[in-house]
């Protein structure tokens, strides 16, 4: 199966990015629609990941400030390599930015996993939008990404 990884700019892809952030967040999550999508979206830099017919299937962002957020992949490619490739891809994009550590909140189950590809827990668990989420850092140096990173 393959699959085309790009970094890609808020305002030529929000469609595709929302497509893939709605299915995820706000229909499966129950996330509101109000605080899935912020101003800080025009500001960051996206990877949007698309099927083999085009269809967009993963996506994630990349703040100024280093933080690695709104990571959603559809159900059907979750247990595949699709989730490791939108966070190297992340990754990457903050060495080239001369990002020197990168940050995440985590969902509790995928704890293990970050902690496995070079993140350490930083402050406290906390719930956002009713999930229980940890914050990691990873230098971009030690990332080394552990298989099926999410889910």
């Amino acid at each position: 199966m393959g699959f085309k990884v790009d970094k890609v700019n808020w305002r030529a892809n929000a469609l595709d990015i929302k497509t893939v952030r709605e299915k995820v967040f706000v229909y499966e999550y129950r996330v509101p629609a109000h605080s899935e999508f912020d101003k800080n979206d025009d500001n960051c830099d996206h990877v949007l990941i698309r099927d083999e017919d085009g269809r967009p299937i993963a996506t994630g962002r990349l703040c100024s400030d280093g933080k690695i957020s709104r990571v959603a992949v559809v159900k059907k490619h979750r247990k595949t390599e699709v989730s490791q490739k939108v966070i190297k891809k992340l990754i990457a994009i903050a060495k080239t930015k001369g990002m020197t550590c990168v940050s995440i909140d985590s969902e509790l189950a995928d704890v293990s996993r970050y902690r496995a590809s070079g993140f350490t827990e930083v402050g406290s668990v906390y719930m956002e939008a009713g999930i229980a989420k940890q914050t990691l850092t990873c230098p971009v140096e030690s990332f080394s990404c552990y298989n099926n990173i999410l889910h």
